[in-house]
């Protein structure tokens, strides 16, 4: 790959479809729901989820009039001559569960809840996920669709933009880092949240190293076990359904 970025790789993927130019501003309208959302800005990630969705709308125009348009006046003009088209021009997914989930999972929902234009409504964590999830399911089926077949396999794109996100989470030198202050516990079930394989009890001692003693990471992982929050089946902790209820509870808090 070299040194592209994942919005480079994203636009290879989809050039054959779609213009250069429509694409970026797709994949990077995508990029900013990420940032916000991994920031646990929950407005933020709402705001800029609309902002992709009216970009995922000039993508759809283009599909139906092969003619790029600055900006969408109307949304639900789109989506009705999207589901008109016929099906040899494009599959089901895209002329009616795209825009329906757009409109329905993300669009709907922020308008609503005054993410956007009653600024002392506060979007919860929820919301943020909803949408989130939604922008992940449009960008893979986009991409399960419109992929070329001299590609990179596409199971492993789709696999990549779908895997479990969670906010406050960072990566440096492959090392999971926790960006938001809680206790002990609580970062421990964030970790292990955003791990799907588990994690050892080194590697958490190395995530949280700089915050929390040995000692004190030892007797939250004790606390957590007691809890029933996270097991130990063999060599790695594992974040269990209550566990994952216990720090959904805490994020939802935070804004």
């Amino acid at each position: 790959m070299g040194s592209s970025s994942p919005i480079d790789e994203l636009v290879n993927e989809l050039s054959s479809r779609f213009p250069k130019k429509l694409l970026e501003d797709f994949l990077a309208s995508y990029q900013k729901v990420l940032i916000e959302f991994r920031k646990g800005s929950w407005e933020g990630t709402l705001l800029n989820a609309g902002k992709y969705v009216e970009h995922l709308f000039r993508l759809l125009s283009y599909i139906v009039h092969s003619k790029v348009v600055s900006e969408i006046a109307r949304l639900k003009d789109v989506k009705d001559e999207v589901e008109r088209l016929p099906e040899d021009k494009a599959p089901e997914s895209v002329r009616v569960l795209i825009p329906r989930i757009a409109l329905a999972m993300i669009y709907d929902p922020r308008s609503k809840k005054g993410a956007v234009h009653v600024k002392s409504v506060s979007p919860d964590y929820i919301d943020a996920i909803l949408s989130m999830t939604a922008c992940d399911w449009i960008l893979a089926e986009l991409i399960r669709v419109y992929h070329p077949e001299d590609g990179r396999p596409a199971e492993t794109i789709v696999n990549s933009i779908v895997a479990r996100k969670m906010p406050f989470i960072e990566e440096h030198q492959g090392k999971p880092f926790v960006t938001v202050h809680l206790t002990c516990e609580d970062e421990t079930l964030l970790l292990l949240m955003n791990a799907k394989d588990g994690l050892s009890r080194r590697e958490i001692a190395e995530s949280l190293e700089n915050t929390y003693s040995q000692p004190s990471i030892s007797i939250a992982l004790r606390a957590l076990l007691t809890k029933r929050f996270v097991v130990y089946p063999q060599d790695k902790y594992r974040i269990t359904g209550p566990g994952e209820t216990r720090i959904t509870g805490v994020l939802s808090k935070i804004v």
